[in-house]
């Protein structure tokens, strides 16, 4: 693809950044609405600056529910999907009462 005049080659458009990342057009477009790499809005679509993104991309894959360098002493929260993730990782049975097995 022949350069335009005066366009900033760390500029792309999603269909440049898919390309250059491996993935999707949508892949990319709901990784920028998601806050998940840096973006600009330009009417219906985005640029982003293949700079910027490497570097998100470089940062250390941070797990969901588990506390940030941000907040150390926050517990994360665990609520009723933890608990069924729980117990059909380990077998448990799901009712609260315990089992004659004589």
């Amino acid at each position: 693809m022949p350069e335009q005049l005066g366009r900033d080659p760390d500029v792309l458009t999603t269909a440049e950044l898919a390309a250059k990342l491996g993935l999707s057009a949508q892949t990319v477009r709901r990784m920028a609405n998601a806050g998940q790499i840096p973006a600009l809005k330009t009417g219906k679509d985005f640029r982003y600056s293949w700079e910027a993104v490497r570097e998100v991309l470089r940062q250390p894959h941070h797990e969901p529910g588990m506390p940030t360098d941000d907040q150390p002493d926050e517990q994360p929260k665990k609520g009723a999907g933890d608990r069924a993730q729980r117990r059909a990782r380990t077998g448990a049975q799901t009712t609260d009462e315990p089992t004659d097995q004589e």
